[in-house]
């Protein structure tokens, strides 16, 4: 009997040893000395660091077994006396990486199918991040060498860009059993490439096991914190204007009311807002292109400075009406209307009604010719 009972003991304890489950990180190395120490990190639920292991690198290669993850989330590689890190998903499938000591953010990592579809995402979004840049410094250009044609084509197809760089992460939230999903939910809410309620319908979506989770409990009170802000009272479209008063940058007051045309454009923007800059040429050419027409546009800036300020209202030629309290994004007006981010603009016809809002490039020309086209019939 005692030899039964060894037997079925050691049974059960390889059979427990079958479902311990864990992961291998397997590296090769370039650039490390001997005998330098790699510190493997996980993140607490209350988002501290903590190191769970370290090796040394030996012949430019280490190896480390590490227990199952108690919790679906990000881990990283830290180097002593180095800077950066190397971030990883942590799953239970064995992971190769390739470390470069000069740029850990060149290193690559292969595991399973959360790093598969962890480092397929940051890799197009970084590609789409690089193509938008390089039109921007085209468009940049084409506008100082008065180009129109290019400017407005150049425009479009960073609009194009946008619209499947959103599609893009859209797709990736469908991996509903996924963490890579709530980390792209997040961005496009952060982003403003989702409201509250669309967040949340795509939040609900995800599997129960997820949501419990570091990232799924941050991206939750996120939510929440959004649909409370998408309660409050906001201008839209459709909605009659507030109507406000500001100093200028001469230090006068000057109202929403005293400034408006057929058709007037409040645009929200800032010295230090690049978005804002690049955008800056286009609504100068429709400013002169309509203001004979009867379009007056006025200005809210979100700057601190007023040197700031005036200098880049000289700048970029903004020969329209501007106010602002410079108090960066504790502006009156723009919390009034429930601005979050800018560029930002509100068209507003000459009772005050918004008829449109966030229009940019070729948009914005066209429903301003639009609607000076109407009021002139």
């Amino acid at each position: 009997m005692k030899r039964i009972a060894l037997f079925v003991t050691v049974l059960l304890l390889v059979a427990c040893q079958k479902d311990q489950k864990g992961y291998t990180i397997t590296a090769s190395t370039s650039g490390f000395e001997d005998g330098s120490v790699v510190y493997v990190n996980s993140i607490s639920q209350s988002n501290r660091p903590i190191i769970i292991d370290s090796v040394s690198i030996q012949q430019d290669k280490f190896e480390v077994t590490l227990p199952p993850p108690e919790n679906n989330d990000f881990n990283y590689l830290t180097f002593k006396d180095i800077r950066g890190n190397v971030l990883f998903m942590a799953e239970n499938n064995p992971i190769e990486m390739t470390i470069y000591k000069d740029s850990l953010r060149s290193s690559v990592v292969k595991g399973g199918s959360e790093n598969e579809l962890f480092f397929s995402y940051i890799n197009t979004i970084k590609k789409y991040s690089e193509e938008k840049l390089d039109l921007n410094n085209q468009y940049q250009i084409a506008s100082k060498l008065g180009e129109t044609d290019k400017v407005v084509k150049i425009a479009l197809e960073r609009q194009e860009l946008v619209e499947k760089e959103k599609q893009f992460r859209k797709d990736i939230t469908n991996n509903t059993n996924s963490l890579v999903s709530i980390i792209a939910i997040t961005e496009l809410l952060n982003l403003k490439m989702l409201t509250a309620q669309e967040a949340k319908l795509k939040f609900d979506q995800i599997d129960d096991t997820l949501k419990p989770t570091r990232l799924g409990k941050n991206l939750n009170m996120l939510i929440n914190n959004a649909v409370a802000v998408s309660k409050q009272k906001k201008i839209d479209i459709g909605v009659t204007a507030e109507d406000f008063s500001a100093p200028t940058p001469e230090g006068k007051m000057l109202s929403l009311k005293e400034s408006m045309g057929k058709i007037t454009i409040i645009d929200f923007w800032a010295s230090w807002c690049k978005p804002c800059r690049i955008e800056n040429p286009n609504v100068v050419k429709v400013y002169n292109k309509y203001h004979d027409k009867g379009l007056n546009i006025i200005g809210v800036s979100l700057d601190k400075k007023q040197e700031a300020w005036t200098k880049a209202i000289a700048d970029d030629n903004l020969e329209w009406n501007h106010v602002s309290n410079l108090q960066f994004w504790q502006e009156p007006i723009a919390r009034a209307y429930g601005v979050r981010s800018i560029p930002a603009t509100f068209i507003i016809d000459e009772k005050g009604n918004v008829i449109a809002k966030n229009l940019r490039g070729p948009a914005l020309e066209k429903k301003i010719s639009e609607l000076l086209e109407q009021k002139s019939l």
